[in-house]
C-alpha cells in the first residue's frame, strides 16, 4: 500500500486557478515560444502535442505521418531551437505558478545522468557516473525544479545539460594538480552556482523562494554566493567545518553534539533499492554557528574570508530497524530557526527533495528518453528539454489530484478531455449539470492505466497515470473524428 500524501489544500488552490484551460495544455504551456521563426515556432508547439500523446513511443509512431515526422526531426536538428529558448516559455508558466501560491516555493536542484551507452553511434556524448567508462556514455542534467511545500510540482526553474569531457588517465597527484589550475566556472560544481542565480531572476515579487539541495551543494563557494545574493537556502551537510574562534565549540559536529534533543519527529524514506519505503523517528538538534572559509581560500580573492552565520538543524535516528541504516541528517540553512517547529518544518522541506527523483525517474522510465536515437548530442539536448516540460504535466496533475480533490476537473483538462474520458470509463456523456471533480478524473484516468482502484490500492502512481493519459489522448482524437463524421447528429 502506497503512503498517502498529506498534502495542503490552500497553498495549491490559487495554482489551480491559474492553470491552464485552453483545449491544449501544451499551447497554453508553449504560448509564449520565441524561437526567432514563427514557423519553428508552430513547430515545436506541434511536435510536443505529439510526443505527449504517446511519449513512449519513438518520434515516427507519435507524430503518424512521414510529414509530422519529418518537421520533428528538423526541429530537433535546428540549432535556432536552443534548449534554454525551449524551455523559456514554461519557466514563465512556472513563475506564474510560483507567483499563485501563498506561502513558500521550494526550489530543489539535482543532477541526473542521461545514459546513451547501448547507442555507440552517438556522437557527442561523454563519460557519465563515478567512472570513466567507454560504454557508460551519455549527457549529464542538472536541473531546478519548483514544489510547494506540500509537494505539488510548478515547473522548472532552471537546465542545464552537457556531456562531460574526456579526461585521459592520470596519477592522484596530477589530478589534484589539475582541479586546482581549473577555476570554479569550469568545474562541473558550478552547476549549482548557475542555477541558484536562475532562481533569484525568477523570484516573483513577494514569494519566497527557498532552494533545498543535497550534499553534493555543500560547498563553501555556494554559500558565500548565496549571502552575497540574499538567496534563501536548505542544504544538506557534506563536511564537518571549522567554525569561528568566537564560537565555544571548534567544529559543526562538536557544536551539534553539545546541543539538547528538542524534540522528535517521523521522517517517511522512500523506497531505495530493494529496500521497501518506511518511516523513521528522529531526534532534533540545532545550532547557531559561524562557518570558517576552508583553508584552501585562503588566496583567494573572490571569495569571502569572513565567517558566515548560519543555523545547523541535526535529524538523528537513534534506534533504526535491524538491516536500515540510521537516517543522519545535518542541514545548513540561512532560514530562522528558533524552535522545534522551525526546524521541524526545515526537516519536512528537505523530505520533499525526493519529489526531483520522482521526476527524474518519470523522464527516464515514463518518457523513455533514454531509447531516443537522434545520433548527436545536440538533437538528444533539445529533445530532453522538451520532454522535461511532458514529465513536468504528469507529475503536476498527479499531485494537484491529492492535494484538491473536489476541484472540477476543468479546471485542468479540457472539456473535450473530460468528455472522452467519461465515455471511454462510463459509456455516457458526462452529465451536464455536473462535472466530475479532479479526482474523479483523475481515477478514471487510473484505470485507463490499469489501476484497480481498491481500497488497499491507495493512489493511482505515476506510472499508471502515464499509461491512462496515453489512452486518453487517443480517445481525444477518436471523439473529435466521430463529432466531424456525425456534425449536428452529435449534439443532439
Amino acid at each position: 500500500m502506497r503512503r498517502p500524501l498529506h498534502l495542503e489544500y490552500s497553498d495549491v488552490q490559487t495554482v489551480i486557478n491559474s492553470g491552464p484551460q485552453a483545449v491544449d495544455w501544451v499551447r497554453q504551456e508553449l504560448s509564449g515560444v520565441d524561437l526567432g521563426d514563427k514557423r519553428l515556432d508552430r513547430r515545436l508547439i506541434e511536435t510536443t502535442e505529439n510526443l505527449a500523446r504517446s511519449p513512449i513511443s519513438p518520434i515516427n509512431e507519435a507524430c503518424a505521418t512521414w510529414a509530422s515526422t519529418k518537421a520533428s526531426y528538423r526541429l530537433f536538428n535546428n540549432p535556432k531551437a536552443k534548449p534554454a529558448e525551449i524551455l523559456k516559455p514554461h519557466t514563465n508558466e512556472t513563475v506564474k505558478r510560483m507567483a499563485a501560491c501563498d506561502g513558500p516555493v521550494l526550489v530543489i536542484q539535482d543532477t541526473v545522468f542521461i545514459s546513451y551507452g547501448t547507442h555507440p553511434n552517438t556522437r557527442g556524448l561523454g563519460p557519465i557516473g563515478k567512472r570513466n567508462c567507454s560504454t557508460d556514455r551519455g549527457l549529464i542534467m542538472h536541473n531546478a525544479l519548483a514544489f510547494t511545500t506540500s509537494g505539488v510540482a510548478l515547473g522548472i526553474v532552471s537546465q542545464k545539460i552537457w556531456a562531460r569531457k574526456e579526461v585521459p588517465d592520470e596519477t592522484k597527484l596530477e589530478k589534484n594538480e589539475r582541479i586546482k589550475r581549473t577555476s570554479l566556472d569550469e568545474k562541473e560544481s558550478s552547476k549549482w552556482l548557475l542555477a541558484l542565480r536562475k532562481t533569484v531572476e525568477c523570484s516573483p515579487p513577494g514569494i519566497q523562494l527557498v532552494t533545498v539541495a543535497d550534499r553534493e551543494s555543500d560547498f563553501f563557494e555556494f554559500i558565500a554566493e548565496a549571502e552575497e545574493l540574499s538567496a534563501l537556502y536548505l542544504i544538506r551537510a557534506k563536511n564537518d567545518r571549522k567554525l569561528d574562534s568566537d564560537d565555544s565549540c571548534e567544529t559543526l559536529s562538536e557544536a551539534l553534539a553539545a546541543a539538547p534533543v528538542i524534540g522528535t519527529r517521523e521522517v517517511h524514506i522512500p523506497v531505495n533499492g530493494k529496500k521497501p519505503a518506511r518511516t523513521a523517528i528522529v531526534e532534533i538538534r540545532v545550532a547557531e554557528v559561524n562557518i570558517m572559509p576552508p583553508q584552501k581560500h585562503a588566496k583567494v580573492k573572490d571569495v569571502t574570508q569572513e565567517p558566515i552565520t548560519l543555523n545547523a538543524v541535526s535529524a538523528t535516528e537513534p534506534a533504526p530497524p535491524p538491516g536500515n541504516e540510521a537516517v543522519s541528517w545535518v542541514l545548513l540553512t540561512n532560514l530562522a530557526v528558533k524552535g522545534f517547529d522551525d526546524a521541524a518544518e526545515k526537516i519536512d522541506w528537505y523530505a520533499r527533495r525526493w519529489g526531483i527523483e520522482t521526476w527524474h525517474k518519470v523522464l527516464k522510465s515514463g518518457c523513455k528518453v533514454e531509447d531516443c536515437l537522434l545520433e548527436t548530442a545536440d538533437r538528444l539536448k533539445r529533445y530532453l528539454s522538451l520532454f522535461s516540460i511532458i514529465a513536468f504535466r504528469l507529475m503536476h496533475i498527479t499531485y494537484l489530484a491529492r492535494v484538491s480533490p473536489d476541484a472540477e476537473s476543468t479546471e485542468v483538462f479540457s472539456e473535450e478531455e473530460v468528455e472522452a474520458l467519461h465515455i471511454r470509463v462510463k459509456k455516457a456523456r458526462p452529465p451536464k449539470d455536473k462535472v466530475p471533480t479532479l479526482r474523479e478524473a483523475v481515477q478514471m484516468i487510473g484505470s485507463l492505466g490499469g489501476h484497480l482502484g481498491r481500497k488497499a490500492d491507495g493512489d493511482a502512481g505515476i506510472t499508471v497515470m502515464w499509461r491512462g493519459l496515453m489512452r486518453l489522448y487517443e480517445d481525444v482524437e477518436m471523439l473529435r473524428a466521430y463529432k466531424v463524421v456525425l456534425g449536428n447528429d452529435y449534439a443532439s
